[in-house]
């Protein structure tokens, strides 16, 4: 009889250990699982799996140093761990060093062709940098060997719509496995694409959402109980709640508020879940009673965070845009939510209970389209605050180039009818040009599918003039100068991008859409009197279009007469604004103590 191996029997009871610590993982219980693992690597330091566990732990907590030393060590002791080699990818993803990601998503396939992760992995990264039709390739090869797994779908179904295809990542979602219906991401990008899709109808598009609402706040339970107390009069704890308080749109339309807060009647909380920070992040710190970063806590403990704040009143500000937090909200740690500023439908939410809206984006008879209760502000919901810092000057129009129109919009938004209109305007004055911009067109595949789909419509290449990425805000502002008109998207309009053409002067030509992201450019135009920027229809916006265009380039003179009427418009008047919204607050907060 042969004897038994120590050396087995040890190795045996450290993969139990492991694959106990990973259910824990996997139960997105991190922290427990980060002190087990780091317990058992203090007793088997060259283990490599244990190693790739705490990577994975440590990326979970959005630890990236100590992932990145886990991942690395892991592979310096096996080189042939292909789930390191995944992981240590899967962090430089996170770091946006996607060329290095995708190198080790290359060397986990050469050990495990078939690797899930690795190819899941490596399309995402392949369309990071452009490789598109690669992505495509890969992703579909990982949605054949595993059907049943949700990342590959969900990411084949982000890249159409990050290449302008909304309706393909639609098809892509609802032709996936019955397993995927009730899958969050699935459903949040649904919901998302539908937005950008010309050919949904408002209630599609309500649909949609609510779709995803339902499916998130069946899997989330409410808070059921506040401990608040119930005085109408009392001073308030509004928390705001976002990934995105840095250099970013939505900070133009926030600092106007908690700059303007009056302090003796709201406390202002700041949680935010990204640990990016840059000088815009240090200004709105100033503005805040409280900041807190959240960006290593779990859901479970975010959602307690906040609770423990005992904040009055939650402000969600991103809707289904990357890095929202949804899910929070649907625990409801406060006795009242609200979202606006950051995205154009409803949150399809039943348990965020107000969205700031007005009577221009939705007018009477479209409460319907919102599962939040519509509480229209006086005026416009929005108050801009130009980046004065980096304002560059208005300059007379160059006469030796052609009338230029222009769209700085996210690319996204280029649905194909607007394309089609775009290119009516063009065909109709043969002498002009078209300028787009945006970061994504640094990427030469995107660039040539773009010219394609105008030379499809009879427009040749050399009217167009595609430019990527700028430097610095006041760069990209500067472009504005060569520009003469520009031209809104639609179904999904500008919001940003309105508010910096026309504080550089350029007329903006609107279409005024059926819901409520197609109707945001024309409550800013209203805003500042511009309202014969607003077109009723697709011939109206082609003919304004074109009267511009007869009537010739704008004189700096007259570029700055507009800069001025927006500076000194109600968008721009940040104290009003601010004091609108927080009647607001205090009327909302009055009903619940009232009625709850």
């Amino acid at each position: 009889m042969s004897r038994p191996n120590p050396n087995a029997a040890k190795h045996n009871r450290l993969l139990t250990q492991i694959q106990e610590i990973y259910a824990l993982y996997q139960q997105s219980q991190h922290p427990k699982a980060q002190q087990q693992i780091t317990r058992l690597l203090a007793k088997n330091p060259k283990s490599s799996h244990a190693h790739t566990l705490a990577a994975m732990i440590a990326v979970a907590l959005d630890d990236q140093d100590r992932a990145l030393y886990h991942a690395q060590s892991a592979i310096k002791l096996d080189p042939n761990n292909a789930d390191a080699q995944t992981t240590l990818a899967s962090i430089h993803a996170l770091q946006n060093n996607q060329q290095l990601a995708l190198d080790h998503y290359t060397k986990a396939l050469a050990i495990q062709p078939n690797h899930p992760g690795a190819l899941a992995g490596l399309g995402t990264a392949q369309s990071e940098l452009g490789q598109y039709e690669q992505a495509r390739q890969t992703l579909k090869q990982v949605q054949q060997l595993n059907p049943d797994l949700p990342e590959p779908i969900v990411n084949r179904a982000l890249l159409e719509l990050d290449t302008t295809h909304a309706h393909r990542a639609i098809e892509i979602l609802e032709s996936a496995p019955p397993n995927l219906a009730k899958h969050p991401a699935a459903l949040d990008l649904y919901a998302l694409a539908h937005s950008y899709d010309d050919t949904k109808s408002p209630e599609q598009i309500f649909s949609a959402h609510k779709r995803y609402g339902d499916e998130l706040e069946s899997q989330i339970p409410p808070t059921t109980k506040y401990t608040n107390t119930k005085e109408p009069t009392r001073k308030l704890k509004v928390g705001y709640l976002s990934g995105d308080l840095h250099k970013h749109s939505i900070t133009f339309f926030l600092e106007p508020i908690l700059a303007n807060t009056n302090k003796d009647q709201f406390e202002t909380h700041i949680f935010t879940t990204s640990a990016h920070r840059d000088e815009v992040t240090e200004r709105l710190n100033q503005h805040a009673d409280h900041w807190h970063l959240c960006n290593t806590l779990t859901l479970p403990q975010l959602v307690k965070h906040i609770k423990d704040q005992q904040i009055d009143i939650l402000i969600e500000l991103a809707g289904h845009f990357a890095g929202h937090k949804l899910p929070v909200f649907a625990a409801t740690p406060a006795p009242i939510q609200i979202t606006f500023i950051g995205y154009g439908n409803t949150t399809g939410l039943s348990r965020i209970n107000t969205r700031f809206v007005d009577e221009i984006t939705d007018p009477a008879g479209s409460d319907h389209l919102a599962t939040e209760t519509l509480h229209r502000l006086p005026g416009c919901f929005l108050c801009y605050q130009p980046p004065t810092d980096e304002l560059p000057d208005i300059v007379e129009p160059d006469t030796t180039r052609p009338f230029t129109l222009g769209s700085f919009n996210n690319l996204k938004k280029l649905s194909q009818s607007t394309i089609k209109v775009w290119c009516e305007i063009l065909k109709a004055r043969p002498e002009t040009s078209l300028l787009i911009k945006s970061s994504k067109l640094a990427n030469e595949e995107l660039k040539a599918e773009l010219l394609k789909r105008f030379a499809e419509q009879g427009i040749n290449q050399s009217r167009l003039d595609l430019r990527a990425f700028s430097p610095t805000t006041k760069d990209h502002l500067n472009t504005y100068n060569d520009l003469d008109l520009s031209l809104d998207t639609f179904p999904y309009t500008g919001t940003t991008t309105t508010c910096e053409a026309l504080v550089m002067g350029v007329p903006m030509l609107t279409l005024l859409g059926n819901s409520h992201a197609g109707r945001v450019s024309a409550s800013l135009l209203t805003a500042i009197n511009q309202t014969e920027l607003i077109a009723e229809s697709e011939s109206d916006y082609i003919n304004k279009a074109l009267k511009h265009i007869d009537a010739g380039k704008r004189s700096k003179a007259e570029r700055e007469s507009l800069r001025d009427q927006l500076l000194s418009s109600p968008l721009c008047d940040q104290a009003p604004y601010t004091s609108k919204v927080e009647d607001a607050y205090r009327t909302l907060w009055t009903q619940w103590c009232t009625f709850k």
